[in-house]
């Protein structure tokens, strides 16, 4: 019976194989199929009409002109402040445009109608941020898309062979801006109009102005030429004679990029023997990271030359897992232009592992005729096919609101189960609205479905989600009031979802391995066989054991250990910079090592193990080290006054223990007023200096269904210090008292803050849970509110639809006695500190004073936003450092203004029962209708208590007695440190 059983299971094991061998094959056939032959039509989603102003609304109408002579402007007919081109390699006159600058000139047109604009123009700024010009004709934008236009600067990889870091891998190098002159047309910086910007001139003179809205440019000539339409493929063959395919392939390595369009575009290594760059130990880059290529506009650019004239295949080895089951697209130009209509946004499917497709038409392969010689081929990211369907989801998005503050203003902005509304009293077209909306969402979902292979694709799950919330509420309008949370408010709401939808569809990333220009259809295959994976995983996993790349480990004599929490593409390059300048410059050899998690660094302090040198450690933890000893006095060193000159006093104060200071900051958040400029522009409103003046635009904002956004509504729950010590320290409260024995939040100065805090949600309506300002700053119904770096860094990189219409302001204040705006606000990110077990403490201190030195942070800023992009923003502690950053002027006038108020919690033994309680203040005073005052009081008693435990633990009380003062630390005694520094040289 045994043996029956052995035979039996032996059997079915078998047979079980060979039908998942089969089923394997089969999906691997359907899925080439799918990627291969899938025609889209990419005009099927045509719905309702968006912003009047847009492009896609204001070009509707009007009338190309297509057989017209093409007209160029010369600079010198421009402006009478041209320059001769010939120092800057351009034949012909050239003006020099910095930001601000402005320029008008007159225009001719023979045939009235609508005409492409191109120019000649190079990028000679400092910044790695893209130039942007504005263009108006006869003294109005035609469409919003006019006002600010980013022009396309093309970067290289500084070396075309790959440094190698200390273990042998391949480093991602720096990019530079290319020298080269562009010939460009003019693109919606959104990309979801993927044809250049067209341009309407009436008959006779035209005036146009050209403004510099960002940038330092070069403008040669200025071109207005007829519109042409992209040949069919049809039309692209008969242009060229029958022939036969060429001979041959060619393999390009998609890190063999001829230029990029965003230096943000970058390479990845892919553990994959089949490609072109592979080493089983060392990680070579070899593939373009799709994270990095998803932006409207990226480009990418590659040469290859072939021996001789005739067709050849266009094929990708691609992998696409951005969209769930859905397409992006891109723009496939050879030398310069796209050759046939179907490359103007051809889609690449989703697949989940990397895929061979050659170019098709769900019919046949597509040939292009290729001379002998040198060629380029380009991708660029287009958005084109999910326009239509943008601009209806943000347009019922803004409607959605509407309603919803519509509702609010009738309820009270109250939710009460046990009454009942009648809302088509008060709001008739309710009903209609809500129809409306669920009709245009479904054939939208229909129509974008028709790009997928699957019925339901996974991208558009949040949009099911939307759908299905509307028609919740529908199903009885009466009861919405109840269940706000489904139309506007909350992470759950109809809104949020829809929000989520047009997110994820701008997002369109795509993995290149390889590129085959061929003869053939037959392809190498897109992975290596089964053994050959097999043998070089197994190698890979004997290989894993002696790997040391950047650990925590190391048993070298005389080398400074450097524990670094950040990303490893920040230590490739921070090392680098050490082994380069740094150690010969100085003899001491220094070793950085990724950081596993900085809550174990106190553990890691009572091992052999333990590192020198901390960086990019919360702000906190140094005052944790110091206070129990782990952490070394940076005081003590000779150059700390000097070193510090260089941050904002306030930024201080968290590192400082009795008369130590034990860290100092590395990096540096702030916070600022975000404004639309549009907006306010729109409703004649001033952008507030004061909490008085925010009150005072509140009814004006709130009566169009707006509001002002108060960091407290991000923190679901607990109400850290960064978002409470603003008001308490603006009206001159303070944390504690002068002994540091006890809180006095509830001291009438702190009282008045934590009213004000309080007021703001329970008297003047602010929202009180906001998950995404991003969002609702980019929609426009939180048009003004106070946010960091991180939103900083969303609106510049990734709204293009709102790029020039906001702007940042001073956080809001309250005004002194003596007029002054206090504007304190907190600024704590990453610190660096020194640890007390190190054997090389002296060493550790010149490597800390070299890394935060202006000269080095200024460098390795730049150098990380030209190797990794823009998005890469290092937001250096040193005040000098940050002034050099590539930012607009007139931003960091702002920011290092408000960090002149920068002012972080004072720690003491305690401290966070303090944190604690002011949270739970706010949460009874405005949840509950609390009594401040009495609310307060009781939260000083109960975080009296834990402070004086806490003191009895570290040894300043005994048996209830204090038997050691505590100094607190304040912005004053750092001051007068730093005086006695300077009194002493």
């Amino acid at each position: 019976m045994k043996q029956f059983w052995q035979k039996t299971n032996k059997k079915h094991l078998v047979i079980a194989f060979l039908v998942l061998l089969l089923t394997f094959v089969l999906v691997s056939i359907n899925l080439k199929a799918d990627i291969e032959y899938l025609a889209i039509d990419n005009e099927a989603v045509s719905l309702v009409k968006y912003d009047p102003t847009s492009y896609s609304v204001v070009t509707d109408s009007w009338v190309d002109v297509t057989d017209a002579s093409a007209i160029e402007v010369t600079a010198d007919d421009m402006d009478l402040s041209y320059e001769d081109g010939t120092a800057y390699n351009y034949d012909g006159p050239v003006l020099h445009l910095f930001e601000n600058d402005e320029i008008s000139f007159q225009v001719n047109i023979v045939e009235s109608g609508a005409y492409f604009v191109l120019i000649d123009q190079l990028d000679v700024s400092s910044s790695i941020l893209p130039n942007e010009i504005s263009l108006a004709i006869n003294s109005n934008y035609p469409f919003q898309e006019s006002e600010v236009i980013k022009l396309t600067t093309y970067w290289q990889f500084e070396n075309a062979e790959f440094a190698l870091d200390r273990y042998g891998n391949e480093i991602l190098p720096n990019s530079v801006k290319s020298d080269a002159w562009n010939h460009t047309y003019l693109y919606d910086s959104t990309a979801l109009n993927s044809e250049p910007l067209k341009y309407n001139f009436v008959l006779g003179s035209n005036t146009i102005t050209l403004g510099c809205v960002s940038g330092e440019i070069l403008l040669g000539s200025f071109y207005i030429i007829p519109i042409s339409e992209t040949p069919t493929y049809e039309e692209y063959l008969a242009n060229y004679p029958s022939s036969d395919m060429a001979n041959g392939i060619i393999r390009i390595g998609a890190e063999d990029l001829a230029a990029k369009s965003n230096p943000s575009i970058s390479l990845s290594s892919e553990r994959d023997p089949s490609a072109t760059s592979y080493d089983t130990k060392y990680t070579y880059l070899n593939a373009i990271d799709g994270s990095s290529f998803d932006s409207g506009n990226d480009e990418i650019v590659y040469q290859f030359d072939v021996t001789e004239d005739g067709y050849y295949y266009l094929g990708f080895k691609y992998k696409q897992d951005y969209l769930m089951q859905m397409p992006v697209f891109r723009e496939i130009a050879i030398d310069g232009a796209v050759p046939f209509s179907d490359m103007e946004d051809y889609a690449f499917h989703y697949t989940a592992e990397y895929q061979n497709l050659i170019l098709n038409n769900g019919t046949e392969n597509y040939r292009f005729y290729l001379t002998a010689g040198t060629h380029t081929l380009s991708l660029r990211v287009v958005l084109s096919p999910y326009r239509n369907a943008y601009e209806n989801i943000v347009q019922i998005m803004d409607e959605i609101n509407t309603l919803s503050l519509q509702i609010k203003r009738l309820t009270g902005n109250t939710s009460d189960k046990y009454r009942t509304w009648k809302l088509i009293d008060y709001i008739p077209d309710i009903e209609t609205r809500l129809d409306s909306w669920i009709s245009v969402l479904s054939q939208i979902y229909d129509e974008l479905s028709l790009y997928s292979h699957q019925d339901n694709p996974g991208q558009l799950t949040n949009l099911n989600l939307a759908l299905t919330r509307l028609e919740d509420l529908r199903e009885d309008v009466d009861d919405i009031p109840n269940k706000m949370e489904l139309l506007a408010d909350g992470s759950t709401s109809s809104t949020q979802f829809l929000g989520s939808t047009v997110e994820g569809l701008l997002s369109n990333g795509l993995d290149l391995e390889s590129i085959y220009i061929s003869g053939t259809e037959e392809l190498p295959k897109p992975e290596a066989n089964v053994l050959v994976r097999s043998v070089e995983s197994v190698k890979r996993f004997f290989l894993s054991f002696g790997a040391d790349e950047y650990s925590v480990k190391s048993d070298e004599e005389g080398v400074v250990e450097v524990w670094v929490n950040h990303p490893r593409q920040y230590i490739e390059i921070m090392q680098q910079m050490i082994d380069n300048d740094f150690t010969p410059t100085t003899g001491i050899k220094i070793r950085l090592s990724i950081m596993p998690d900085e809550n174990k660094l106190i553990l890691a302090n009572s091992t052999k193990y333990s590192p020198d040198v901390a960086l990019g450690v919360n702000y906190w933890i140094p005052y944790e080290f110091a206070i129990r000893g782990a952490a070394v006095d940076l005081r003590e060193f000779s150059g700390f006054g000097e070193m510090v000159q260089d941050f904002s006093i306030g930024a201080m104060v968290p590192y400082v223990f009795e008369e130590g200071v034990y860290g100092i900051p590395e990096t540096q958040n702030f916070w600022v007023t975000f404004y639309r400029t549009d907006i306010f522009e729109a409703l004649n409103l001033p952008v507030p200096e004061t909490w008085e003046e925010v009150i005072e635009i509140l009814p004006e904002l709130q009566r169009y269904g707006m509001n002002f956004y108060e960091p407290l509504a991000m923190f679901k729950g607990f109400k850290p210090f960064v978002a409470t010590i603003p008001f308490i320290y603006q009206f001159g409260g303070t944390l504690y008292a002068t002994d540091g024995m006890s809180t006095v939040i509830n001291s009438e100065e702190s009282l008045k803050g934590i009213e004000l805090m309080t007021d703001l949600f329970t008297v003047y309506n602010l929202p009180e849970e906001i998950t995404n300002f991003y969002n609702h700053f980019r929609y426009g119904d939180l048009p003004i509110g106070i946010s960091d770096l991180s939103t900083y860094l969303q609106l510049t990189i990734a709204a293009p639809e709102i790029a020039g219409k906001w702007a940042i302001a001073l956080h809001p204040g309250v005004e002194n006695s003596s007029g002054e705006i206090e504007r304190w606000a907190a600024t704590g990110a990453q610190s660096a500190m020194i640890l007390s077990k190190s054997e090389y403490q002296q060493e550790s201190w010149e490597f800390l004073s070299w890394w935060m030195s202006t000269d080095v942070q200024t460098s390795f800023a730049q150098r990380l936003q030209t190797t990794y992009g823009t998005s890469y923003l290092w937001n250096t502690a040193n005040l000098e450092a940050f002034a050099q950053l590539p930012l607009p002027s007139d931003d960091i006038e702002i920011i290092l203004e408000q960090w002149e108020y920068a002012l972080e919690a004072t720690r003491i033994p305690g401290y966070y029962m303090v944190e604690r309680e002011i949270s739970n203040a706010w949460n009874t005073i405005v949840f509950d209708d609390a009594n401040p005052r009495i609310t307060l009081d009781e939260a000083v008693r109960t975080a009296n208590r834990e402070i004086l435990y806490k003191m009895e633990e570290f040894g300043y009380v005994e048996n209830g007695v204090v038997i050691q003062n505590y100094n607190v630390a304040t912005i004053d005694n750092i001051s007068q440190w730093l005086k006695e520094y300077d009194s002493n040289d």
